[in-house]
């Protein structure tokens, strides 16, 4: 079982103690400490059995909070805990449980994509979540998907989310799912804003013959990575970078963690308005002051110029990525590393 709580305030750490639950009402003499150093409101207790005539273990947790410069050789006075005894699925139940969703993200602002395998006989499927918050309880997204993914906007807590769904049975009902590990969103960073904050708009170009751009936090807000392309139409090897790079960008599909913005170094209007109507992506408008502070920013030189920066933070991942393997993977290895 996994047992969370709501934090206390000014708490140091945390005692949890378990139990049997018994005919009778458990006293203070039937708990049994599992912890008392734990530092997070989260805790897993495995290797619970069942009771004695095979009927499904049923236990009793609480716990107690140690404030700063409270005495720590003495058990806390005041208990968290529950008025009816958590029980554990049969070895039937357990058995029968789906497999948890997967959780991805959607490549859009504080969004995530859930999808699970369909389940034989299911006439639609049950979909909760939690904050992954101590004490935070299962809400119920919908009750009835007929589909097997959904994506979930509004995701904006730093701690991230679980979800667990249930396939919906005739005259058979099911457990949830396992929860699945948890996931965090990514909003549109502040990295991301002091870059792009000189932007007249505050918006990106999205096709060549649009006269409105698009918002940057509907733009950038929840990508993983974002590509800033120095090109020009002048340049004999930019002509030939660039259909590679739209062939792999492409390639991406309409759920992308990745966007490539364009800073044109073409020398007029004109010119970057036709070779941009020839790119899928982004692009800065000729006149904004913020193409050439961001070309200067990643430094560039000479073109093509492909710079991975990584969008949680604003900071370049790799300089110049022409000639390179375009791989998110990599790309997070760097990060990581």
């Amino acid at each position: 079982m996994t047992i969370s709580w709501t934090a206390v305030k000014d708490a140091d750490r945390y005692v949890l103690q378990y139990c049997r639950a018994g005919s009778d009402n458990n006293t203070n003499s039937d708990f049994e400490t599992l912890s008392d150093k734990l530092t997070s409101t989260q805790a897993k207790k495995k290797n619970l059995t069942s009771g004695e005539d095979e009927t499904p273990g049923r236990y009793f947790f609480r716990v107690g909070a140690r404030l700063n410069g409270s005495d720590s050789s003495s058990l806390p006075t005041t208990w968290i805990t529950h008025a009816n005894a958590f029980e554990l699925l049969t070895s039937d139940a357990q058995k029968s449980r789906p497999l948890p969703p997967s959780v991805t993200l959607a490549g859009a602002n504080d969004a995530l994509i859930i999808s699970w395998k369909p389940h034989d006989g299911a006439t639609d499927y049950a979909l909760q979540m939690r904050e992954n918050i101590g004490g935070s309880e299962w809400v119920t997204i919908a009750s009835n998907f007929s589909n097997t993914q959904v994506k979930k906007n509004n995701l904006s807590n730093p701690a991230g989310y679980q979800f667990r769904v249930r396939p919906n049975l005739v005259g058979s009902p099911l457990p949830f799912s396992v929860p699945s590990t948890p996931v965090t969103a990514i909003g549109l960073s502040d990295g991301i804003k002091r870059l792009f904050r000189s932007l007249e708009k505050g918006t990106l170009l999205k096709h060549s013959s649009s006269s409105s751009g698009l918002p940057l936090v509907d733009a950038l807000g929840g990508k993983e990575f974002v590509l800033l392309y120095a090109s020009a139409s002048w340049c004999g090897p930019c002509r030939q970078f660039t259909p590679m790079l739209s062939k792999w960008y492409n390639s991406l599909g309409p759920n992308k963690t990745v966007e490539v913005v364009f800073l044109s170094a073409d020398h007029d209007a004109n010119s970057f308005k036709s070779y941009y109507s020839h790119m899928p992506w982004l692009a800065v408008a000729h006149e904004e002051d913020a193409r050439e502070e961001l070309m200067s920013y990643i430094r560039v030189k000479g073109i093509p110029h492909l710079a991975v920066l990584d969008a949680r933070t604003g900071s370049i991942v790799e300089k110049n990525a022409v000639g390179k393997p375009l791989d998110i993977d990599r790309w997070r290895s760097l990060v990581s590393s």
